[in-house]
Protein backbone atom coordinates (compact mmCIF):
# COMPACT_ATOMS: atom_id res chain seq x y z
CA UNK A 1 0.00 0.00 0.00
CA UNK A 2 1.41 3.62 -0.78
CA UNK A 3 -0.45 4.93 2.67
CA UNK A 4 -1.78 3.93 5.60
CA UNK A 5 -5.47 4.31 4.51
CA UNK A 6 -7.70 5.44 8.04
CA UNK A 7 -10.58 3.69 7.04
CA UNK A 8 -13.70 2.67 8.29
CA UNK A 9 -12.27 1.45 11.49
CA UNK A 10 -10.33 3.66 12.41
CA UNK A 11 -12.98 6.10 11.97
CA UNK A 12 -14.54 3.89 14.14
CA UNK A 13 -12.39 3.66 16.70
CA UNK A 14 -12.17 7.14 16.75
CA UNK A 15 -15.97 7.82 17.54
CA UNK A 16 -15.95 4.93 20.25
CA UNK A 17 -12.87 6.57 22.28
CA UNK A 18 -14.79 9.78 22.09
CA UNK A 19 -14.14 11.75 25.89
CA UNK A 20 -12.15 14.59 26.96
CA UNK A 21 -10.80 16.89 24.38
CA UNK A 22 -7.51 17.38 26.30
CA UNK A 23 -6.67 14.09 26.88
CA UNK A 24 -9.43 12.06 25.57
CA UNK A 25 -9.83 10.33 29.14
CA UNK A 26 -12.30 7.89 28.62
CA UNK A 27 -16.01 8.04 29.79
CA UNK A 28 -16.38 7.28 33.71
CA UNK A 29 -18.34 4.18 32.46
CA UNK A 30 -14.87 2.90 30.99
CA UNK A 31 -16.60 -0.35 28.70
CA UNK A 32 -16.31 1.22 25.18
CA UNK A 33 -12.20 -0.09 25.31
CA UNK A 34 -13.32 -3.73 26.32
CA UNK A 35 -16.38 -3.85 23.23
CA UNK A 36 -14.42 -2.40 20.49
CA UNK A 37 -10.94 -4.70 21.36
CA UNK A 38 -13.01 -7.88 20.27
CA UNK A 39 -11.68 -9.29 16.78
CA UNK A 40 -7.85 -8.50 14.77
CA UNK A 41 -9.60 -6.32 12.26
CA UNK A 42 -10.70 -3.70 15.29
CA UNK A 43 -7.32 -4.15 16.88
CA UNK A 44 -5.66 -2.74 13.64
CA UNK A 45 -7.77 -0.32 13.15
CA UNK A 46 -6.48 0.66 16.93
CA UNK A 47 -3.08 0.94 15.45
CA UNK A 48 -4.26 3.06 12.79
CA UNK A 49 -5.75 5.65 15.58
CA UNK A 50 -2.71 5.84 16.96
CA UNK A 51 -0.85 6.32 13.42
CA UNK A 52 -3.22 9.26 12.94
CA UNK A 53 -2.47 10.98 16.04
CA UNK A 54 1.01 11.75 14.42
CA UNK A 55 -0.65 14.07 12.03
CA UNK A 56 -1.88 16.33 14.99
CA UNK A 57 -0.69 19.62 14.25
CA UNK A 58 1.53 19.51 17.39
CA UNK A 59 3.19 16.33 17.10
CA UNK A 60 3.97 16.29 13.55
CA UNK A 61 1.31 18.01 11.53
CA UNK A 62 3.02 21.50 11.67
CA UNK A 63 6.21 20.28 13.07
CA UNK A 64 7.66 23.70 11.53
CA UNK A 65 6.02 25.52 14.24
CA UNK A 66 8.57 24.80 16.56
CA UNK A 67 11.07 26.80 14.21
CA UNK A 68 9.29 29.81 15.57
CA UNK A 69 10.83 28.84 19.19
CA UNK A 70 14.06 28.69 17.46
CA UNK A 71 16.06 31.26 15.86
CA UNK A 72 15.18 30.06 12.29
CA UNK A 73 11.97 31.58 11.99
CA UNK A 74 9.21 34.78 13.16
CA UNK A 75 6.02 33.83 13.51
CA UNK A 76 2.77 35.32 13.21
CA UNK A 77 0.67 33.14 15.85
CA UNK A 78 1.01 32.26 19.54
CA UNK A 79 4.10 31.03 20.09
CA UNK A 80 5.49 34.51 19.16
CA UNK A 81 4.89 35.29 22.72
CA UNK A 82 7.07 32.46 23.84
CA UNK A 83 9.23 33.76 21.40
CA UNK A 84 9.50 36.77 22.75
CA UNK A 85 9.38 35.87 26.61
CA UNK A 86 5.87 36.27 27.61
CA UNK A 87 3.83 34.07 29.41
CA UNK A 88 1.03 32.76 27.29
CA UNK A 89 -1.07 29.24 27.13
CA UNK A 90 -1.54 28.73 23.82
CA UNK A 91 1.33 26.34 23.45
CA UNK A 92 -1.04 23.72 25.13
CA UNK A 93 -1.26 21.51 21.85
CA UNK A 94 2.83 20.75 22.48
CA UNK A 95 1.76 19.19 25.75
CA UNK A 96 -1.69 17.47 24.86
CA UNK A 97 -1.13 16.15 21.62
CA UNK A 98 1.30 13.64 22.27
CA UNK A 99 -0.98 12.64 25.42
CA UNK A 100 -3.52 11.84 23.22
CA UNK A 101 -1.12 9.44 21.06
CA UNK A 102 -0.12 8.35 24.59
CA UNK A 103 -4.02 7.13 25.64
CA UNK A 104 -4.89 5.65 22.25
CA UNK A 105 -1.76 3.53 22.81
CA UNK A 106 -2.88 2.61 26.02
CA UNK A 107 -5.94 1.71 24.94
CA UNK A 108 -4.64 -0.28 22.40
CA UNK A 109 -2.04 -2.18 25.05
CA UNK A 110 -4.44 -2.22 27.84
CA UNK A 111 -6.79 -4.81 25.77
CA UNK A 112 -4.10 -6.37 22.82
CA UNK A 113 -4.13 -9.83 25.00
CA UNK A 114 -7.89 -10.19 24.73
CA UNK A 115 -8.49 -9.94 21.21
CA UNK A 116 -9.33 -13.49 19.81
CA UNK A 117 -8.45 -14.63 16.10
CA UNK A 118 -5.14 -12.80 15.44
CA UNK A 119 -1.93 -14.88 14.26
CA UNK A 120 0.27 -14.23 17.78
CA UNK A 121 3.61 -12.81 15.90
CA UNK A 122 1.10 -10.19 14.23
CA UNK A 123 -0.02 -9.41 18.13
CA UNK A 124 3.71 -9.02 18.91
CA UNK A 125 4.15 -6.29 15.68
CA UNK A 126 1.50 -4.40 16.51
CA UNK A 127 2.08 -4.27 20.70
CA UNK A 128 5.36 -2.98 19.67
CA UNK A 129 5.02 -0.61 17.19
CA UNK A 130 1.80 0.94 19.84
CA UNK A 131 4.89 1.12 22.56
CA UNK A 132 7.29 2.39 19.96
CA UNK A 133 4.89 5.11 19.22
CA UNK A 134 4.20 5.67 22.28
CA UNK A 135 7.73 5.88 23.61
CA UNK A 136 8.29 8.95 20.11
CA UNK A 137 5.27 10.67 22.16
CA UNK A 138 7.23 10.71 25.49
CA UNK A 139 10.42 11.60 23.77
CA UNK A 140 8.78 14.97 22.27
CA UNK A 141 7.57 15.40 25.91
CA UNK A 142 9.94 14.89 27.77
CA UNK A 143 12.16 17.45 26.25
CA UNK A 144 9.72 19.94 25.58
CA UNK A 145 8.33 19.90 29.41
CA UNK A 146 11.03 17.47 31.84
CA UNK A 147 8.95 16.28 34.76
CA UNK A 148 5.67 15.48 33.04
CA UNK A 149 3.13 12.49 34.06
CA UNK A 150 4.54 8.85 32.83
CA UNK A 151 0.91 7.00 32.14
CA UNK A 152 1.38 3.73 31.11
CA UNK A 153 -2.43 2.29 30.93
CA UNK A 154 -5.87 3.66 30.46
CA UNK A 155 -6.96 6.34 32.87
CA UNK A 156 -10.00 7.20 34.15
CA UNK A 157 -10.90 11.03 34.48
CA UNK A 158 -10.84 10.74 38.29
CA UNK A 159 -7.31 9.15 38.28
CA UNK A 160 -5.83 11.57 36.25
CA UNK A 161 -6.65 14.36 38.48
CA UNK A 162 -4.43 12.88 40.88
CA UNK A 163 -1.73 11.42 38.88
CA UNK A 164 1.99 13.16 39.87
CA UNK A 165 4.24 13.78 37.33
CA UNK A 166 7.19 11.42 37.08
CA UNK A 167 10.87 12.61 36.98
CA UNK A 168 12.49 13.51 33.64
CA UNK A 169 14.99 10.60 33.91
CA UNK A 170 12.46 7.97 35.12
CA UNK A 171 10.81 9.00 31.71
CA UNK A 172 14.29 8.85 29.79
CA UNK A 173 14.67 5.37 30.88
CA UNK A 174 11.10 4.57 29.87
CA UNK A 175 11.80 5.87 26.57
CA UNK A 176 14.90 3.89 26.28
CA UNK A 177 13.72 0.53 27.11
CA UNK A 178 10.49 1.11 25.24
CA UNK A 179 12.56 1.76 22.26
CA UNK A 180 15.05 -1.19 22.80
CA UNK A 181 12.55 -3.86 23.34
CA UNK A 182 10.19 -2.57 20.68
CA UNK A 183 13.04 -2.48 18.12
CA UNK A 184 13.93 -6.59 19.31
CA UNK A 185 10.77 -7.02 17.96
CA UNK A 186 10.14 -5.41 14.77
CA UNK A 187 11.67 -6.39 11.15
CA UNK A 188 13.42 -3.95 8.85
CA UNK A 189 10.74 -4.08 6.21
CA UNK A 190 7.25 -2.11 7.75
CA UNK A 191 4.21 -4.04 7.73
CA UNK A 192 2.95 -0.95 5.19
CA UNK A 193 4.37 1.93 4.36
CA UNK A 194 4.10 4.26 6.98
CA UNK A 195 5.07 1.96 9.93
CA UNK A 196 7.64 1.33 12.01
CA UNK A 197 10.72 -0.41 11.63
CA UNK A 198 13.51 -2.19 13.17
CA UNK A 199 16.00 0.69 12.17
CA UNK A 200 13.33 3.50 12.97
CA UNK A 201 13.10 2.66 16.47
CA UNK A 202 16.84 2.29 17.17
CA UNK A 203 17.10 5.58 15.18
CA UNK A 204 15.15 7.33 17.64
CA UNK A 205 16.86 5.82 20.51
CA UNK A 206 20.30 7.11 19.53
CA UNK A 207 18.90 10.34 19.11
CA UNK A 208 17.91 10.16 22.81
CA UNK A 209 21.19 9.03 23.83
CA UNK A 210 22.73 11.61 21.67
CA UNK A 211 20.51 14.37 23.35
CA UNK A 212 21.21 12.71 26.63
CA UNK A 213 24.90 13.26 25.89
CA UNK A 214 25.19 16.35 25.41
CA UNK A 215 23.23 17.61 27.94
CA UNK A 216 25.84 15.59 30.32
CA UNK A 217 23.54 12.95 31.71
CA UNK A 218 25.42 10.17 29.57
CA UNK A 219 28.61 9.29 28.38
CA UNK A 220 29.24 9.74 24.49
CA UNK A 221 30.16 6.25 24.29
CA UNK A 222 27.02 5.68 25.23
CA UNK A 223 25.23 7.71 22.33
CA UNK A 224 28.36 6.04 19.99
CA UNK A 225 27.04 2.75 20.84
CA UNK A 226 23.53 3.27 19.94
CA UNK A 227 24.52 5.53 16.89
CA UNK A 228 26.55 2.34 15.74
CA UNK A 229 23.23 0.22 16.11
CA UNK A 230 21.05 2.63 14.35
CA UNK A 231 23.31 3.27 11.40
CA UNK A 232 24.23 -0.52 10.85
CA UNK A 233 20.17 -1.79 11.03
CA UNK A 234 19.54 1.63 8.53
CA UNK A 235 22.52 1.35 5.96
CA UNK A 236 21.44 -2.06 5.01
CA UNK A 237 17.83 -0.67 3.79
CA UNK A 238 18.43 2.98 3.51
CA UNK A 239 20.77 5.65 2.12
CA UNK A 240 21.24 9.53 0.95
CA UNK A 241 19.42 9.86 -2.62
CA UNK A 242 21.74 9.62 -5.86
CA UNK A 243 23.88 12.67 -6.04
CA UNK A 244 24.11 12.23 -9.58
CA UNK A 245 20.25 11.52 -10.61
CA UNK A 246 18.86 14.85 -11.00
CA UNK A 247 15.40 13.35 -10.26
CA UNK A 248 17.00 12.07 -6.93
CA UNK A 249 18.51 15.12 -5.10
CA UNK A 250 17.74 17.16 -1.83
CA UNK A 251 14.71 19.00 -3.90
CA UNK A 252 13.27 15.60 -5.16
CA UNK A 253 13.04 14.66 -1.21
CA UNK A 254 10.13 16.78 -0.44
CA UNK A 255 8.04 15.76 -3.27
CA UNK A 256 5.19 13.54 -3.49
CA UNK A 257 6.48 11.90 -6.46
CA UNK A 258 9.20 11.04 -3.76
CA UNK A 259 7.31 10.18 -0.56
CA UNK A 260 8.98 6.86 -0.02
CA UNK A 261 12.24 7.44 -0.87
CA UNK A 262 15.10 5.15 0.49
CA UNK A 263 16.14 8.19 2.27
CA UNK A 264 13.03 8.67 4.90
CA UNK A 265 13.56 6.30 7.56
CA UNK A 266 10.38 7.36 8.98
CA UNK A 267 7.36 9.98 7.98
CA UNK A 268 4.13 10.65 8.73
CA UNK A 269 2.12 9.70 5.76
CA UNK A 270 -0.40 11.99 4.49
CA UNK A 271 -2.82 11.87 1.98
CA UNK A 272 -5.41 13.95 -0.15
CA UNK A 273 -8.01 11.82 1.31
CA UNK A 274 -6.56 12.78 5.04
CA UNK A 275 -4.79 16.05 4.55
CA UNK A 276 -3.01 17.61 7.53
CA UNK A 277 -0.12 19.46 6.24
CA UNK A 278 -1.41 22.25 4.50
CA UNK A 279 1.57 24.06 4.10
CA UNK A 280 0.59 26.68 1.51
CA UNK A 281 -2.19 27.67 3.13
CA UNK A 282 -0.25 28.86 6.21
CA UNK A 283 2.99 29.38 5.70
CA UNK A 284 4.31 29.57 1.49
CA UNK A 285 4.47 33.06 -0.33
CA UNK A 286 1.26 32.05 -1.67
CA UNK A 287 -0.09 31.45 1.75
CA UNK A 288 -3.98 32.50 2.89
CA UNK A 289 -3.46 32.56 6.20
CA UNK A 290 0.77 33.71 6.70
CA UNK A 291 2.01 32.14 10.32
CA UNK A 292 5.70 31.95 10.17
CA UNK A 293 8.50 33.86 8.06
CA UNK A 294 12.12 32.55 7.36
CA UNK A 295 14.34 35.10 9.83
CA UNK A 296 17.10 36.35 7.77
CA UNK A 297 19.81 35.03 10.00
CA UNK A 298 18.66 31.66 8.76
CA UNK A 299 18.95 32.22 5.08
CA UNK A 300 22.41 33.86 6.05
CA UNK A 301 23.36 30.45 7.22
CA UNK A 302 23.43 29.28 3.71
CA UNK A 303 26.91 29.22 2.36
CA UNK A 304 28.01 29.69 -1.36
CA UNK A 305 28.06 26.97 -3.42
CA UNK A 306 31.87 26.34 -3.64
CA UNK A 307 31.95 26.43 0.49
CA UNK A 308 32.58 29.44 1.80
CA UNK A 309 31.19 31.39 4.30
CA UNK A 310 28.52 33.50 3.21
CA UNK A 311 28.62 37.33 3.44
CA UNK A 312 25.58 38.91 4.76
CA UNK A 313 26.98 42.15 3.35
CA UNK A 314 26.79 40.76 -0.48
CA UNK A 315 23.04 40.83 -0.23
CA UNK A 316 22.38 37.83 -3.03
CA UNK A 317 20.78 34.82 -3.20
CA UNK A 318 22.89 33.31 -6.60
CA UNK A 319 25.85 30.97 -6.33
CA UNK A 320 24.59 29.83 -2.62
CA UNK A 321 24.03 26.30 -1.44
CA UNK A 322 21.57 24.86 -3.30
CA UNK A 323 19.86 23.81 -0.20
CA UNK A 324 18.96 27.45 0.03
CA UNK A 325 16.29 27.55 -2.21
CA UNK A 326 14.67 24.34 -1.69
CA UNK A 327 13.56 25.94 1.97
CA UNK A 328 13.26 29.21 1.29
CA UNK A 329 11.21 31.04 -1.39
CA UNK A 330 13.09 34.20 -2.06
CA UNK A 331 13.42 36.85 -4.79
CA UNK A 332 13.75 35.39 -8.24
CA UNK A 333 11.99 32.25 -7.50
CA UNK A 334 8.95 30.97 -9.74
CA UNK A 335 5.31 29.64 -7.33
CA UNK A 336 2.58 28.63 -8.62
CA UNK A 337 3.21 30.05 -12.06
CA UNK A 338 4.45 33.31 -10.37
CA UNK A 339 7.92 34.96 -9.89
CA UNK A 340 8.41 36.89 -6.55
CA UNK A 341 10.13 39.68 -7.19
CA UNK A 342 9.15 40.33 -11.07
CA UNK A 343 5.67 39.04 -10.90
CA UNK A 344 4.74 42.27 -8.78
CA UNK A 345 6.11 40.33 -5.84
CA UNK A 346 2.60 39.04 -5.60
CA UNK A 347 1.48 37.16 -2.85
CA UNK A 348 -2.03 35.74 -2.12
CA UNK A 349 -4.38 36.29 1.12
CA UNK A 350 -3.21 38.70 3.87
CA UNK A 351 -0.13 38.11 3.58
CA UNK A 352 2.13 41.35 1.97
CA UNK A 353 5.91 41.04 1.61
CA UNK A 354 6.23 39.86 4.67
CA UNK A 355 8.33 41.15 7.58
CA UNK A 356 11.68 39.09 6.45
CA UNK A 357 10.39 39.43 2.49
CA UNK A 358 11.22 35.15 3.24
CA UNK A 359 8.80 32.61 2.97
CA UNK A 360 8.82 28.57 3.40
CA UNK A 361 9.35 26.97 0.17
CA UNK A 362 10.27 22.78 1.94
CA UNK A 363 7.00 21.37 1.94
CA UNK A 364 4.88 23.84 0.01
CA UNK A 365 4.75 22.79 -3.58
CA UNK A 366 4.63 19.63 -4.96
CA UNK A 367 7.04 20.46 -7.92
CA UNK A 368 8.31 23.72 -6.63
CA UNK A 369 7.02 25.55 -9.71
CA UNK A 370 3.55 25.18 -9.62
CA UNK A 371 0.56 23.62 -8.11
CA UNK A 372 -0.31 23.84 -4.57
CA UNK A 373 0.22 20.90 -2.25
CA UNK A 374 -3.07 20.46 -0.18
CA UNK A 375 -1.78 18.59 2.58
CA UNK A 376 -0.96 15.22 0.84
CA UNK A 377 2.38 15.39 1.27
CA UNK A 378 4.24 12.81 3.35
CA UNK A 379 6.94 14.57 6.37
CA UNK A 380 9.58 13.23 7.32
CA UNK A 381 10.42 12.35 10.74
CA UNK A 382 13.52 10.68 10.93
CA UNK A 383 15.68 11.02 8.06
CA UNK A 384 19.22 9.19 7.32
CA UNK A 385 20.76 12.45 6.89
CA UNK A 386 19.67 13.12 10.21
CA UNK A 387 21.65 9.57 11.55
CA UNK A 388 24.70 10.77 9.28
CA UNK A 389 25.20 13.69 10.84
CA UNK A 390 24.20 12.62 14.72
CA UNK A 391 27.01 9.98 13.84
CA UNK A 392 29.53 12.45 12.89
CA UNK A 393 28.69 14.68 16.07
CA UNK A 394 29.57 11.41 18.34
CA UNK A 395 32.49 10.16 16.51
CA UNK A 396 33.50 13.95 16.92
CA UNK A 397 33.33 13.94 20.27
CA UNK A 398 34.95 10.32 21.05
CA UNK A 399 37.75 10.59 19.04
CA UNK A 400 36.59 9.11 15.92
CA UNK A 401 36.81 10.18 12.28
CA UNK A 402 33.38 12.54 11.77
CA UNK A 403 34.63 13.41 8.17
CA UNK A 404 32.92 10.93 6.12
CA UNK A 405 29.45 11.28 7.49
CA UNK A 406 29.37 14.59 7.37
CA UNK A 407 30.76 14.74 3.81
CA UNK A 408 28.64 12.71 2.78
CA UNK A 409 25.79 14.79 3.22
CA UNK A 410 27.78 18.15 1.80
CA UNK A 411 28.13 15.98 -1.36
CA UNK A 412 24.89 15.20 -1.95
CA UNK A 413 23.85 19.09 -1.29
CA UNK A 414 26.91 19.86 -4.21
CA UNK A 415 28.97 21.54 -1.38
CA UNK A 416 32.74 20.72 -1.69
CA UNK A 417 34.30 18.93 1.88
CA UNK A 418 35.88 19.95 4.92
CA UNK A 419 38.64 18.94 5.96
CA UNK A 420 41.27 20.09 9.06
CA UNK A 421 38.89 21.12 11.48
CA UNK A 422 39.64 21.23 15.41
CA UNK A 423 37.00 19.01 17.45
CA UNK A 424 35.48 22.27 18.24
CA UNK A 425 35.20 24.43 15.01
CA UNK A 426 33.87 20.68 14.01
CA UNK A 427 31.33 20.39 16.27
CA UNK A 428 30.04 24.18 14.91
CA UNK A 429 30.23 23.05 11.26
CA UNK A 430 28.08 19.99 12.49
CA UNK A 431 25.58 22.40 13.86
CA UNK A 432 25.49 24.22 10.55
CA UNK A 433 24.61 21.46 8.32
CA UNK A 434 21.92 20.06 11.22
CA UNK A 435 20.65 23.48 10.36
CA UNK A 436 20.64 24.12 6.79
CA UNK A 437 20.13 20.57 6.12
CA UNK A 438 16.98 19.94 8.42
CA UNK A 439 15.18 23.16 8.09
CA UNK A 440 11.36 23.84 9.25
CA UNK A 441 11.98 19.96 10.12
CA UNK A 442 10.98 20.17 14.02
CA UNK A 443 14.75 19.80 14.61
CA UNK A 444 16.29 23.04 15.54
CA UNK A 445 14.60 23.80 19.19
CA UNK A 446 15.65 20.54 20.37
CA UNK A 447 19.25 20.94 18.66
CA UNK A 448 19.37 24.90 20.32
CA UNK A 449 18.27 23.49 24.07
CA UNK A 450 20.91 20.12 24.31
CA UNK A 451 23.77 21.95 22.91
CA UNK A 452 22.96 24.82 25.65
CA UNK A 453 23.48 27.51 23.10
CA UNK A 454 20.15 28.50 23.05
CA UNK A 455 20.37 31.49 25.00
CA UNK A 456 23.64 32.76 22.72
CA UNK A 457 21.69 32.10 19.41
CA UNK A 458 18.02 33.32 19.72
CA UNK A 459 19.27 36.75 21.83
CA UNK A 460 21.50 37.25 19.40
CA UNK A 461 19.34 37.88 16.71
CA UNK A 462 18.92 40.93 15.26
CA UNK A 463 15.30 41.65 14.40
CA UNK A 464 14.29 43.29 11.39
CA UNK A 465 11.08 44.21 12.36
CA UNK A 466 11.07 46.28 15.38
CA UNK A 467 7.65 45.34 17.22
CA UNK A 468 9.41 41.54 17.15
CA UNK A 469 10.74 41.29 21.09
CA UNK A 470 12.27 38.42 20.86
CA UNK A 471 13.87 36.67 24.25
CA UNK A 472 15.28 33.84 25.93
CA UNK A 473 15.99 33.22 29.78
CA UNK A 474 18.42 30.91 30.79
CA UNK A 475 17.33 28.87 33.43
CA UNK A 476 13.55 29.00 32.64
CA UNK A 477 12.82 28.90 28.40
CA UNK A 478 15.15 25.60 28.05
CA UNK A 479 11.32 24.43 29.36
CA UNK A 480 7.34 24.94 27.87
CA UNK A 481 5.13 26.45 30.42
CA UNK A 482 2.45 23.23 31.83
CA UNK A 483 -0.58 24.39 30.43
CA UNK A 484 -3.02 26.64 33.03
CA UNK A 485 -5.87 24.25 31.71
CA UNK A 486 -4.12 20.81 32.50
CA UNK A 487 -3.01 22.14 36.07
CA UNK A 488 -6.65 23.43 36.34
CA UNK A 489 -7.69 19.59 35.79
CA UNK A 490 -4.65 17.93 37.47
CA UNK A 491 -3.74 20.63 40.79
CA UNK A 492 -1.25 18.05 41.65
CA UNK A 493 1.04 19.40 38.50
CA UNK A 494 3.93 21.48 39.40
CA UNK A 495 4.53 24.14 36.91
CA UNK A 496 7.84 24.50 35.25
CA UNK A 497 10.60 26.69 37.09
CA UNK A 498 9.87 30.46 36.17
CA UNK A 499 6.51 30.35 34.81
Amino acid sequence: MKKIIFNFYALLFALIINGCADLELQPLNAVTEQAFYVNSQNLEAGLYGIYDALQNTHMFGHQVLLDGLSDNCITTNNISLFAQGIDFDGLAGFYSNPYILIQRANLLLDNADNVSGIDSEDLKIIKAEARGLRALAYMRLVYLYGNIPLITNVLERNAYTKVNQAPREEVIDFILTEFQESAEILGNDPVENGRLTKQAILGFRAKVLLYEARLGNVPWSDALTAMNFAIAEASNHHGLLDTDNPTSDYRSLFTQDNENNSEFIFSVKNSETDAEQLFAEFFSWRAGILQMYPHQNLADEFDYADGSKYNPTDNTFENRDPRLSVNIMHPGLTFDGLTYGIDNGFVQGNASNGVTGLFLNKFSTTDFTSGLNEGALDVPVLRFADLLLMLAEVLNETNGDPYPALNAVRDRAGLPPVSGLSTEDMRAEIQHERRVEMAFEGQRWFDLITTGVADEKINGIVEEDPAVIRAFTPGRNELLPIPDSERALNQNLSQNPGY
